[in-house]
């Protein structure tokens, strides 16, 4: 049993809560070399096992998901010892097969954003230095992707699928019927905005990262489908007790695992992908 497992949980729209944790502590102001997180981050324990609670948009959704600054949320974590990171996530569905709150364990992604630096190694002064070469496939930790859906299949009356890609978004405004046409094609079955570059940041830094998708609405691949908003937030929060359970019960199987020769392996194939001249 790894009891040391330190796991970071980011929420998403919606997700405003940290009565999730006991031994609750609120780290005020941690500071980063790549500015301010969304909203302080809040440690406790679940289910045995150390959290620490990332409020992506911030507790009062005041970030949309182009002005996040998730190199400062995913350092943050990573400066208060998260070991692995697991995020919650509303998303539209692109597929009749996937409707609203079903759950969604991501496999893969399509970046489609313009205007996000998706790297650490910028070489600005403070940050770190070097080109990271990091490979993409797959995005999302194996090991965790196989833990929430063990998770998803043990909670009663939870509804899942087990794999999607989904093309993130620049945001703050939903696609167009043309935009959901293409992405159809690709092979996309969900809609974000903020899976990229949340997960390679994660990447680069060694930390194993999983997701877990709440499908908010189910128009997106009909025509005369128009996205309401609130109707996204009303749906996540309505979904979500069940998505904690799926959480909580993944959590511990995380504390009950040996990771120590994962993220032994993690962290030499990361370093190796630095290039410095």
């Amino acid at each position: 049993m790894s009891s040391a497992i330190r796991v970071g949980i980011i929420g998403g729209s919606g997700f405003d809560r940290s009565d999730i944790l006991s031994n609750r502590v609120e780290h005020e102001n941690v500071a980063t070399p790549y500015g301010e997180t969304s909203d302080n981050l809040v440690s406790g324990i679940i289910n045995g096992v150390q959290c620490v609670l990332c409020f992506r948009h911030g507790r009062r959704h005041s970030y949309n998901p182009t002005r996040l600054n998730y190199r400062a949320n995913i350092w943050a974590l990573k400066q208060l010892g998260v070991d692995v990171i697991l995020a919650t996530t509303a998303v539209g569905s692109l597929s009749p097969d996937f409707v609203r709150g079903d759950l969604v364990v991501f496999d893969n992604y399509i970046d489609t954003t313009k205007f996000r630096i998706n790297t650490f190694y910028d070489n600005e002064t403070g940050h770190l230095e070097g080109v990271m070469h990091m490979s993409m496939h797959p995005p999302y930790s194996q090991d965790l992707r196989q833990l929430l859906l063990e998770a998803c299949a043990e909670t009663p009356d939870v509804s899942f699928k087990n794999k999607s890609t989904i093309v993130v978004i620049e945001g703050p405004q939903f696609s167009t019927y043309a935009e959901n046409k293409v992405f159809i094609s690709w092979g996309c079955t969900t809609i974000g905005m903020t899976q990229a570059p949340e997960t390679a940041l994660a990447k680069e830094l060694g930390l194993p990262y999983a997701a877990l998708g709440i499908v908010t609405d189910d128009v997106c691949w009909k025509e005369d489908g128009i996205v309401d908003p609130n109707e996204v937030v009303t749906i996540f929060k309505a979904t979500f007790p069940k998505a904690m359970e799926v959480l909580k019960s993944t959590i511990a199987k995380i504390g009950q695992k040996d990771w120590t020769q994962t993220l032994e392996t993690i962290r030499t194939r990361t370093a190796e992908a630095v290039m410095k001249h």
